[in-house]
């Protein structure tokens, strides 16, 4: 990928967003890149991909705002290099608060059960402060959970 300062983040994708990405970004600034990520094996989507935008002005506008694309919300967040997740998660000594950039107290979660339900995944992260929002993702088409979720 290009330039990681105007990376993003995109999370929530459904499976047949793929052509509506770039479109939908590129309505707010000049896309350089679009990346859905896809299953190796099956060439499926995986519901995540990034956006590189040029200025990375416009990366700042767009993730200070809620996105719907096909129906779904799709969340937009600063890329973390993969050389820096490993620099984080040793350095975050606390899940409260904000470790990576002081701004956003929503986290991504994953490997959930598909047994787990919103209630469950509440309860589970109540010990670690007050939660304001609890999202278990759900494939579209199927009802069933897509073994992700995000935590407010």
């Amino acid at each position: 990928m290009q330039s990681d300062l105007g990376k993003l983040f995109i999370g929530g994708i459904s499976w047949d967003t793929m052509r509506n990405v770039t479109g939908y970004f590129g309505g707010y600034g000049e896309v350089l890149e679009a990346v859905i990520m896809k299953d190796h094996t099956t060439g499926r989507a995986r519901g995540f991909g990034f956006v590189v935008f040029a200025d990375p002005a416009v990366a700042e506008r767009v993730i200070k705002e809620k996105h719907n694309i096909d129906g779904r919300m799709v969340e937009a967040k600063k890329a973390v290099p993969r050389d820096d997740q490993s620099t984080i998660s040793r350095n975050s000594s606390s899940i409260q608060g904000s470790p990576i950039t002081g701004r956003t107290r929503k986290i991504f979660v994953g490997g959930l059960a598909s047994t787990v339900t919103e209630n469950d995944f509440k309860r589970y992260f109540e010990q670690f402060g007050n939660i304001t929002d609890v999202v278990v993702m759900y494939d579209h088409n199927t009802q069933r959970p897509r073994g992700f979720g995000f935590i407010t």
